[in-house]
């Protein structure tokens, strides 16, 4: 089997990727893998460089996180290979949906005997993703989030970057449209999910699958400080579908506008500003994922 390793240095902490790299390389080697490594440099050298070496490749893994997993999708283009993935990023979203292990090494030993399954891809506009994209308190706290802060505490680097958003910054209202059914709603906070994951180990909405084809979608219709603050602590605990103000969708193509430009965020990055079709192709991408146990039930 050919693959090639692209191994984003800037996703997690170095000192593990030194730690781990050489004898993720070694275990493929050992099976008789044969590899190249490829380390990014800049955003988007990802597509890049699976754009001009994708050919005679059996699959694609990504030692990164979420975003590095996004680009390498955008780079695969309309004839994917399987995606083989070893988690190495600030949260890793995709791999706690996937049920993959956080191990590099266990990670390597799914790649190679597990099984492929095909998961949706979400698109806004012509920009692929795979968890979510979003509009409102949290794509603030995406765009200012610090990166050194991202890089040494993760997920505490962006909660605290939206508390800090939600006391400095006005949100702007947002109107959503779901033309197969009819819907339009409004609110401050629009989030389009293609995963039950969010920012973490935290559910957005119980019925999301990662394969159905359908995009799942919370508006929150407040915009007080207040109230923004404790819809962060209801998704936290797990309560925030109790809360007043915050409704469910669901469609296959979701319409995102505002009278002015908001900004807006995918897959935990910077992406563009409104107005944005999101659309989702179900099935659309092969990931490499645990062989089930005889007689074991599926996560859902």
């Amino acid at each position: 089997m050919k693959t090639i390793v692209i191994v984003n240095p800037e996703a997690g902490k170095r000192v593990f990727l030194s730690l781990y790299l050489p004898q993720v390389l070694k275990a493929f080697e050992r099976r008789g893998v044969v590899l190249e490594v490829f380390t990014t440099r800049y955003p988007g050298h990802a597509a890049r460089i699976v754009r001009r070496r994708r050919t005679g490749l059996d699959f694609i893994t990504v030692f990164g996180g979420d975003g590095t997993i996004r680009e390498v999708v955008k780079g695969l283009g309309e004839a994917p290979l399987p995606v083989g993935i070893i988690p190495f990023g600030t949260v890793n979203v995709l791999a706690l949906e996937l049920g993959l292990s956080f191990n590099p090494l266990a990670a390597v030993a799914t790649i190679l005997e597990g099984h492929t399954r095909k998961i949706d891809v979400g698109y806004m506009n012509d920009e692929p993703f795979l968890l979510m994209v979003s509009s409102g308190i949290d794509a603030l706290a995406v765009h200012n989030v610090d990166l050194r802060a991202k890089r040494l505490f993760g997920r505490i680097a962006y909660l605290a970057s939206a508390v800090w958003s939600a006391i400095s910054f006005r949100v702007r209202r947002v109107w959503i449209s779901i033309p197969e059914t009819g819907v339009r709603d409004r609110g401050y906070l629009a989030i389009i999910a293609n995963s039950r994951y969010y920012a973490g180990p935290y559910k957005i909405a119980e019925k999301t699958r990662i394969d159905d084809g359908i995009l799942d979608v919370l508006l929150f219709k407040r915009r007080s400080i207040g109230d923004t603050l404790l819809l962060l602590a209801g998704i936290l605990i797990g309560r925030h579908r109790y809360l007043k103000d915050v409704v469910f969708y669901r469609g296959r193509v979701i319409e995102v506008q505002s009278r002015r430009r908001q900004k807006m965020q995918m897959d935990g990055d910077k992406a563009p500003s409104t107005p944005a079709r999101v659309w989702v192709r179900k099935r659309f991408l092969p990931v490499i994922v645990p062989q089930r146990r005889p007689g074991a039930i599926t996560p859902r």
